[in-house]
């Protein structure tokens, strides 16, 4: 793994923690915003989230409390494992950076700024960052098991 990889994934992941910042900057001070680029399946539009992934329901202690205790896992698994790829050092930073701008909402509003209008879901950039990041784990965990 050569290090300008490694200072590749953290600029990336620190530009899309920024990006997702101010998506959610402005999000948040445009409530009533609501922008659909296919009816109202797609688009822009706010969403105070007081739940995790999919809105599910969690206490917020427990969000509070869980998410430092997952990213020092994240970060001790980083420095014991000894068979670290690219999609090892892309995921978990994907993920940090993700995790870390949700925290963000946590602590300040007690909320997760949604924004982006899938479907019948809203989740944010920072959702979509952590999902890639464990995607990319998840198949580096599927090729050493074939």
């Amino acid at each position: 793994m050569k290090s300008n990889h490694l200072k590749i994934y953290f600029l990336l992941s620190g530009f899309l923690f920024v990006f997702d910042q101010i998506l959610k900057y402005l999000a948040f001070h445009h409530q009533n915003f609501k922008f659909y680029i296919l009816k109202t399946w797609l688009g822009w539009e706010y969403f105070p989230n007081p739940g995790i992934a999919f809105s599910l329901p969690v206490p917020q202690v427990a969000i509070l409390l869980l998410t430092p205790l997952i990213l020092i896992a994240l970060a001790y698994w980083w420095y014991k494992n000894k068979h670290k790829t690219n999609n090892f050092y892309l995921g978990v930073c994907l993920i940090f950076a993700g995790a870390i701008s949700n925290l963000i909402d946590r602590v300040f509003f007690s909320i997760t700024i949604d924004y982006f209008r899938v479907l019948t879901s809203v989740m944010n950039l920072a959702d979509i960052t952590i999902i890639i990041g464990a995607i990319l784990l998840l198949s580096k965990a599927n090729k050493k098991k074939t």
